[in-house]
């Protein structure tokens, strides 16, 4: 006869069927069984998680090749590594950690996460009190009952004691595995929504430039033509340098990937912060405005023109200078963005045409 069909009979025993300890018997049988549906439902969705976390991560994979690619050209930290000669661990030595940590933060999503290792963990810790940890998923309710059952003499040659104690141990390690399950379930979630905020930042920021990509930009572009109903206006402006295919073809390429990055930092800290500047392709790049920029765009333009005049690139030793032309438009909400761009990009045309290295107004033609 098995556990179960033991305890069975024992409950249906004359002498058991009603004492206070068939009760507190059957209760726990509940609650166990209740247990093991929420640990079917935790399993059948920790199955889901891993099935999309291995589907999210071939993608990230995807992308990081990508980004990993068109940062080869990126200039690496420079300097000396300072390694301990004795325990072989980075030290601090000048902030190193700093700079290390301001680098991978500009060209990458990584983050330093900062824990202490074992052996400082221990050597922290030597004389101190353990610290406080959790039970592991043991229920203390429990844990209290089966003690005050174990104290009570009245229950000591009780028919049920030795099932109780079983059965009480069955439960407890039913839910310590319930419990590690959760947090291995909860461990998924987290590193799904982690991982879908990471794909949808990848999905829209240029791997050379780390500035908003086309899709990013015509996002931005649907939302601002959507909110021009309501008369929330905007403004756009299209750049792209002038000569530029000079510089691939002399250098190559690589000189041509630093100019870009260059006059994408230049971009990224003169745009205002309510204002999105993207790459829309090749060396052109578009920044869209809100309204409230349009009477001052032409001015903000001329000077932003004015610094990439002035930007210089330095490659393998070399000072490479670029000018830009640049066409504006103010969007009207009669029409559609498409018909904002074609005018700002007529624009653009208009300074090319003009001698480059100048900003036109589509308002002024």
């Amino acid at each position: 006869m098995n556990a179960e069909k033991r305890l069975a009979h024992l409950l249906e025993m004359p002498d058991a069927r009603d004492s206070a300890l068939a009760d507190l018997c059957r209760d726990l049988i509940a609650d166990q069984q209740r247990l093991h549906h929420r640990l079917e439902r935790i399993s059948r969705i920790s199955d889901r998680y891993q099935a999309d976390l291995r589907a999210t991560n071939a993608e990230l994979t995807a992308a990081n090749e990508r980004l990993a690619a068109a940062l080869r050209e990126v200039r690496t930290l420079g300097g000396f590594i300072p390694i301990c000669s004795c325990c072989k661990k980075v030290r601090d030595d000048a902030g190193y950690w700093d700079e290390v940590e301001t680098y991978i933060a500009r060209h990458s999503d990584a983050v330093l996460s900062r824990g202490r290792c074992p052996s400082c963990a221990r050597r922290t810790d030597s004389g101190a009190p353990p610290p406080v940890r959790s039970s592991d998923g043991e229920d203390a309710a429990e844990r209290g009952r089966l003690a005050a059952i174990e104290a009570e003499p009245a229950w000591t040659e009780h028919p049920l004691r030795e099932a109780y104690v079983r059965l009480s141990g069955d439960y407890q390690k039913l839910s310590r595995r319930l419990h590690k399950m959760s947090r291995i379930s909860d461990g998924f979630q987290t590193q799904m929504k982690q991982l879908n905020l990471t794909l949808a930042r990848v999905s829209r920021t240029d791997p050379l430039t780390g500035l908003a990509n086309r899709r990013a930009l015509i996002e931005r572009l649907e939302r601002q033509a959507a909110e021009a109903d309501a008369g929330q206006g905007f403004s756009v402006a299209m750049i792209d340098l002038d000569n530029f295919k000079r510089v691939n073809d002399s250098l190559g390429h690589a000189a041509g990937d630093v100019v870009l990055q260059a006059l994408s930092n230049l971009l990224a800290a003169r745009v205002p912060a309510a204002a999105l500047v993207g790459r829309w392709g090749g060396e052109e790049f578009l920044i869209v405005m809100d309204r409230n920029a349009g009477p001052a765009l032409s001015p903000w333009c001329e000077t932003l023109r004015a610094d990439i005049e002035q930007l210089t690139v330095d490659y393998n030793g070399r000072q490479l200078r670029v000018t830009a032309s640049i066409g504006t438009a103010v969007h009207e909400p009669a029409l559609s963005y498409e018909d904002t761009l074609r005018a700002a990009d007529r624009a653009l045309y208009a300074a090319k045409s003009c001698g480059r290295n100048r900003v036109v107004a589509f308002e002024e033609l």
